[in-house]
């Protein structure tokens, strides 16, 4: 095709035609630059094409991560919530209080105050279009926005967590050297005391005694407020899952 090309403008220049040489000229580096133009566009196009199919699975990916993390988390705020009166039944009976408490029920009560969950979310989605620096392939700035609020938002609540873990910690220690831990493991529920025949306690020893330990009210005190500063921390999470599907669907439905 150049060797056609290139023959015509020989023969008009032999043929002394050089004003339409000139035009034929051109004419030609008009249609060559339209050639590289639409090359480029349909270069566009497909990059385009291929850039919003790697957006859908992305947003796929990140839609099955947030689904599992909503449902995780709003079952173990739930079960956050629920340890809030059992932890006022233990401090309405501390010091000069009412001791009507019976035995079993409190130590039902103090081991429910070791049952709290820590939240493992799935991360590996966001974790992979971060890491692969492809944020920006996301159309929606509202949807970037959030998912780069998600980590200082998890590392709230895994702070809250660690701080009712510690102490948890504390109350271990002082039931270890002031009450029973097989007394009140006589009355748990959960799977290792249940499929294994504990034995009594070789004490004769009632744990309600720590009841009028002032150490002891103020540790149950601490982590009522450490698991009321979790379950805040949890709704500030759930919000911004919520937020973050909302605008995955809106995505994946344009």
């Amino acid at each position: 095709m150049i060797k056609f090309f290139r023959k015509i403008r020989q023969n008009m220049l032999m043929e002394n035609k050089t004003g339409t040489y000139f035009k034929y000229a051109i004419g030609e580096i008009v249609l060559v630059v339209i050639g590289i133009l639409i090359a480029v566009q349909i270069n566009n196009w497909n990059m385009a094409r291929l850039d919003s199919q790697e957006e859908k699975n992305i947003l796929l990916n990140l839609k099955q991560d947030f689904h599992f993390n909503y449902t995780f988390l709003d079952s173990l705020m739930s079960s956050q919530k629920a340890l809030k009166p059992i932890h006022f039944s233990i401090l309405n009976h501390t010091g000069n209080k009412p001791k009507d408490m019976p035995e079993k029920q409190f130590d039902i009560a103090l081991n429910a105050v070791f049952r709290s969950g820590d939240f493992y979310p799935k991360t590996g989605a966001l974790d992979d279009l971060i890491n692969s620096g492809k944020l920006g392939i996301l159309k929606s700035a509202k949807l970037r926005s959030n998912l780069s609020s998600w980590n200082p938002v998890l590392r709230n609540l895994k702070f809250r967590e660690e701080m009712l873990s510690i102490t948890q910690k504390e109350l271990n220690v002082l039931i270890i050297k002031k009450a029973s831990w097989l007394n009140i493991d006589l009355v748990s529920s959960s799977t290792p005391t249940k499929t294994n025949a504990f034995p009594i306690s070789g004490f004769d020893i009632d744990n309600r005694n720590l009841l009028n330990e002032l150490e002891f009210e103020n540790i149950i005190e601490n982590i009522v407020y450490e698991n009321l500063a979790v379950i805040f921390e949890q709704k500030n999470t759930l919000e911004l899952i919520s937020e973050i599907s909302k605008l995955i669907e809106i995505e994946l439905n344009k």
